[in-house]
């Protein structure tokens, strides 16, 4: 056991480290080194105060309060030096009485400890950049204990040590407010562009929160800042030469750069935005180039890309519709004139077929509603008149030949009201009349047979059994039938024309074998 009437405990100076030198000046390894170090000086130091150098220390003289700054900047000898003087003669106090002041400044030592432990940390955190004045206050009353404590009075020297101790453990809780009000200013220095401030801000943050992930981050962008400002300032220039495109590639490539940079995120927006207007115009104007040029295949193709390009814009919809009418019109504007062509070439019939897709395309419209009354009697009189004049050997029926003739009345009476204008209805017309006129004139056929044989003219007469016998016959195609009984009938098709001899031999000669 120790001799508590010698255990006379010396205290240790709570001396506050000298300022660093530069804001920019960051620890590499700011606190397990020195706090380990820390420990172990006080662990030795309080051993050696509590139970050696009380037997070897000599009565020293109290320092003023004046002094108190000079007693914090001595060495750690000379404040271990200036124990504090017993009130009385170690023969004169009591084992009792030792031991209570052992016990009083045994705990004194301890709160000292927690406060050099807390200094340690603050400094380590860069707390006289960041809170120089509150630091300064809390080791100005540290100095006091100290005094209290070298004149051992130990219970007010320990309590101004918990005061400053509570002072310094709030800096201390304080540091995470500090940390994210200065992270804030270093995300908006960044945001803004604003190098300088950015500079100033990231080295002390990065020494106040060394294992803080948003602020390496946010410590990391900082470099970054120089070419970003690049990137930015030939995007802008781009863009107000209307280089939109350029534009939202260099803010993009800053945004690779920095991909969390959110103004940069909202500048690409603006950009893309005005990138796709202007490819949006580009579409619309093109379109209507080409409406006016009648392209309306390519017109619509642009107006499409423009609807593609901003689905919720209206003016596509109103330009295609604009297209259709302009398209329908052209088109019906072609078949009019087609029209008009076929009908100065009397193709009636072709002039039908196109005004009927005139009104299939607007029924409302007069002009082919009135061509079209005027031009199909005209393809059906052609189409008759075409028909008599193919198909001539039909005049030997009285009513195909009856039917000619009106016909040839009709269109003799619409070539008298406007001859000059239809030639090819004029050409049809003699045609037809010399057709029906051949068709009238009866032709001599002499019909020779063996004088047995039944002869009989299709849907014309029944001679009977002649030798010879001659005929008139109008032009056309007749159908001569012979029978005999016990022979095979035969029929003699012969065309009637004055350019033929019209001779016609007809006579059973094959026997039937019963």
């Amino acid at each position: 056991m120790t001799n508590d009437s010698k255990d006379t405990l010396r205290a240790a100076s709570f001396e506050p480290k000298a300022k660093s030198q530069s804001v920019q000046e960051v620890p590499d390894n700011p606190r397990p080194v020195g706090t380990w170090i820390a420990l172990a000086s006080g662990a030795v130091l309080l051993g050696l105060v509590v139970f050696v150098l009380p037997q070897f220390a000599p009565k020293p003289q109290i320092p003023s309060s004046s002094d108190a700054s000079t007693a914090v900047s001595a060495a750690p000898a000379a404040s271990m030096s200036s124990a504090a003087r017993p009130q009385e003669s170690v023969s004169e106090r009591s084992p009792f009485a030792e031991a209570q002041l052992a016990k009083v400044r045994r705990s004194a030592q301890e709160v000292l400890q927690s406060l050099l432990e807390t200094q340690s940390r603050l400094e380590s955190r860069g707390v006289d950049q960041w809170e120089e004045d509150g630091f300064t206050a809390a080791s100005a009353i540290a100095v006091e204990g100290d005094a209290l404590y070298r004149a051992q009075k130990f219970d007010e020297a320990e309590a101004l040590y918990q005061q400053a101790l509570d002072a310094l453990n709030a800096l201390e809780a304080s540091l995470s407010d500090e940390i994210d009000s200065r992270l804030a200013l270093l995300l908006e220095a960044i945001e803004s562009g604003d190098e300088a401030t950015a500079d100033a801000i990231a080295p002390l943050l990065q020494q106040m929160a060394p294992d803080s992930d948003a602020v390496f981050d946010a410590v990391e962008r900082v470099p970054l800042m120089p070419e970003i400002a690049n990137l930015e300032t030939s995007a802008k220039a781009s863009f107000e030469q209307g280089g939109f495109g350029e534009a939202v590639s260099q803010i993009a490539e800053a945004l690779r750069v920095d991909p969390v940079h959110q103004r940069l995120a909202d500048v690409l927006r603006q950009y893309t935005v005005a990138l796709t207007n202007q490819r949006f115009e580009d579409a619309m104007t093109q379109g209507f180039a080409l409406l006016s040029a009648s392209d309306f295949a390519n017109a619509r193709t642009s107006f499409q890309s423009a609807r593609l390009i901003l689905p919720a814009a209206d003016g596509p919809s109103a330009a295609l519709a604009q297209l259709e009418e302009a398209e329908t019109l052209s088109r019906l504007n072609a078949l009019l004139g087609r029209a008009a062509d076929l009908s100065a070439q009397e193709q009636w019939a072709e002039v039908v077929a196109v005004l009927e897709k005139v009104l299939a395309i607007d029924a409302s419209l007069v002009e082919a509603s009135d061509g079209l009354e005027k031009a199909r009697p005209l393809a059906e009189l052609f189409a008759k008149l075409d028909t008599i004049v193919e198909k001539q050997a039909r005049l030997v029926d009285p009513v195909v030949l009856s039917e000619a003739q009106l016909s040839l009345s009709e269109a003799e009476t619409a070539l008298a009201t406007n001859p000059q204008a239809s030639p090819l209805l004029e050409e049809r017309v003699i045609a037809v009349r010399s057709a029906v006129a051949t068709a009238s004139t009866p032709l001599p056929v002499l019909i020779t047979s063996d004088g047995l044989t039944e002869i009989t003219i299709k849907r014309v007469a029944r001679l009977g059994a002649v030798s010879s016998r001659t005929v008139s016959l109008r032009p056309g195609q007749y159908q001569f039938l012979g029978s005999r009984d016990g022979y095979r009938d035969v029929l003699v098709t012969a065309s009637i024309n004055a350019a033929s001899d019209n001779r016609i031999d007809v006579r059973c000669e094959e026997t039937i074998i019963r």
